[in-house]
């Protein structure tokens, strides 16, 4: 029992550790990036460029850690991924810590490192006649994209898995450039609060971006858990298949012939034909790590 605590121990702490570096590198480079972007550019003319420079920052930053902590750098990502059962409640709260930490180091260094003392962080707000309803909505939607989206790409385990920082990235990136204009495309309570503390200024508006996004994130993994409950991956079986062959053994698997779902007639097989093979068992070591996973 002592051992499986302190195993659960260093686990959290290490993926801990990793979400409070991803989410600051991740901040520092989007947030300062998307700064530079700014003053080289006339206002409302870089929304292209903050776009590109937080997905490709999510992107590469994602894919360093994702092996480690599954890259969240984002409370509403956690809190999805509690509700889905992919993440236990103590993981989910120390998750929650790093990155309000890390939000807040990365953003308040990409300040630090400007060549200009006069550089002023853009906090999240309301702007280009964006009413309070629509921004709340917009961050809401949004974002529960966003985390619908992280769910079927790492959540979901397939052979691409291991790309999923690209969709990851990608997805954020169409994000902030529909809500970049209106919101400041919050999408991240850790990266709106952080932003105003290291700015020192907090909009009247500021509580839209922890409710909508978290909003976001529970409509995202009620979602996902309807999918699954539904057990979408009956109607297309073989979508992952990389030949003929694997296609048709996955329909096979559930006793379909045709991707529409239509039983034919088998043709007999010859028995002077049919081949027999033999495996071997291979022993599977199951890591427990404190997280309740849902059963597949």
């Amino acid at each position: 029992m002592d051992f499986q605590v302190k195993s659960h121990a260093k686990g959290w702490s290490v993926q801990a550790l990793a979400e409070f570096l991803g989410t600051a590198m991740f901040l520092y480079l989007a947030v300062g990036g998307s700064d530079a972007i700014a003053r080289g550019i006339p206002d409302g003319s870089g929304s292209l460029g903050t776009a590109l420079g937080f997905g490709i920052s999510l992107l590469v930053t994602s894919w360093a850690f994702f092996r480690i902590s599954g890259a969240h750098f984002n409370p509403a990502i956690t809190l999805s991924s509690l509700i889905t059962g992919h993440c236990s409640i103590p993981k989910a709260i120390i998750f929650f810590i790093s990155q309000l930490l890390g939000a807040m180091v990365g953003i308040a260094l990409a300040r630090a490192t400007m060549p200009s003392s006069e550089g002023v962080i853009r906090i999240n707000k309301l702007m280009n006649g964006e009413s309070i309803a629509r921004g709340f909505f917009l961050e809401f939607f949004l974002t529960f994209i966003l985390c619908f989206v992280y769910h079927m790409i790492v959540h979901e385990k397939n052979r691409s898995t291991f790309m999923a920082s690209i969709p990851y990235g990608f997805a954020l990136f169409s994000c902030y450039l529909f809500a970049n204009r209106y919101t400041g495309a919050g999408l991240n309570p850790a990266r709106a609060f952080a932003t105003s503390v290291v700015a020192r200024d907090f909009s009247r508006q500021h509580w839209i971006y922890w409710f909508a996004p978290f909003g976001g994130a529970v409509l995202a993994a009620a979602l996902h858990i309807l999918f699954r409950f539904l057990d979408y991956e009956t109607v297309n079986p073989g979508i992952d298949a990389e030949n003929q062959a694997q296609y048709q053994r996955a329909l096979s698997a559930y006793g379909l012939s045709t991707p529409d779902g239509i039983h034919t007639p088998q043709m007999a097989q010859n028995p002077a034909t049919t081949t027999t093979t033999t495996t071997t068992a291979v022993p599977v070591v199951h890591v427990d790590n404190g997280d309740s996973v849902l059963p597949r």
